[in-house]
Formats: C-alpha cells, sequence, structure tokens
C-alpha cells in the first residue's frame, strides 16, 4: 500500500454551480438511501389502491389524492428544495470565494478552519464528487478540484483509513428536465 503521508490541496471557486450540485446530490441521497424511500413507496402503494377503487367501485378520490401525493413527493418538492437552495447560496459566507483545502492523514482544513476525520462519519461518493457529512452539514469536494487521479485515490484511501463508510451512489433518478 502506497504511503499516504502526501498532503492533498484542493483549490476551487464555491460558486453556484459547485453548490447547486452539492444540494442535489444530498437531496438525492437523502431520498434515495435513507429510510425517506419508503414513504415514496407507500405513495407508490396508495396510488395502486387508488386505480383498483376507481376501476371496482368508480370512486376516484383516493386515485386523485395519491397521484397528488406522489407527483408532490418525486417532482414538485424537488422543484422547491432547488428553489430553497438557490436563495440560500446568497447567504453563504463562502458565497463566490476561492475554498484552499488541505487534506492529509489527520484532518480536512477549509481557509483555516479544522475538521478532523472523526468528525466525519459517511462520504457519499458520485461522479461528480464528495459529498461529506459533517455534524455542522455538508461539505462537497467536485472531482475536478483533484489535481490528479493520484490525489483522488488517496483521498479515498485515507478516509478508508480512518473508517469512514463510503457509500457509491449513481445518479438515483435524473432530474435533467428540470435544469435550465
Amino acid at each position: 500500500m502506497k504511503n499516504t503521508s502526501k498532503d492533498i490541496v484542493l483549490n476551487f471557486f464555491w460558486n453556484k454551480e459547485i453548490y447547486m450540485q452539492a444540494g442535489e446530490l444530498a437531496y438525492n441521497y437523502k431520498m434515495f438511501h435513507t429510510p425517506k424511500k419508503y414513504m415514496g413507496w407507500f405513495f407508490i402503494a396508495l396510488l395502486q389502491f387508488g386505480v383498483v377503487g376507481a376501476l371496482l367501485k368508480g370512486t376516484l378520490a383516493i386515485l386523485l389524492f395519491s397521484t397528488i401525493l406522489l407527483i408532490y413527493w418525486y417532482y414538485i418538492k424537488k422543484i422547491i428544495e432547488k428553489s430553497i437552495l438557490s436563495r440560500s447560496f446568497k447567504k453563504e459566507k463562502e458565497a463566490n470565494k476561492k475554498l484552499h483545502i488541505l487534506i492529509n492523514n489527520d484532518s480536512i482544513t477549509i481557509n483555516k478552519k479544522v475538521i478532523l476525520w472523526d468528525e466525519i462519519p459517511l462520504i457519499i461518493a458520485e461522479q461528480s464528487g464528495y459529498l461529506l457529512d459533517h455534524r455542522d452539514g455538508f461539505l462537497f469536494f467536485p472531482k475536478k478540484a483533484f489535481a490528479s487521479e493520484e490525489d483522488n485515490t488517496l483521498f479515498i484511501k485515507i478516509a478508508k483509513k480512518h473508517h469512514i463508510h463510503i457509500d457509491r451512489i449513481q445518479d438515483t433518478i435524473n432530474y435533467n428536465f428540470l435544469k435550465k
């Protein structure tokens, strides 16, 4: 195994695009990889009962109610979340600023603020980057901010060395049709 004593340096601008990307990844993870996914399944089951009720009894109330819930849960909620994220970016103290991040065996330092590895229980790895679950919220490191594939691999090795759970996900649902 390679020596993991080398520091990894990331420099990138914390802009709205990266902020929204991080927010979308956090939202998708919470919706489809946590117990919240069962709520969506419940709405789907309710919709099926609504279809049966409409076919057998001619009542459309459950069908209409469950259809509205399903549309809200999978589409409208996503639009609302994006709107909230967009507004909250303006309040970010690091908005549109360059972040200097130093990653080593002991900690992650973001603009002189030190975060110990013990404070990060989970890393969500996705094509676009890494979302780190931290007690103060999520941190996001875009993969394009890593200088090389070697740094990218070293980051994962350091995280694994600290027994951090790394959950690799793909895009669960493609929301590209919502992007304008």
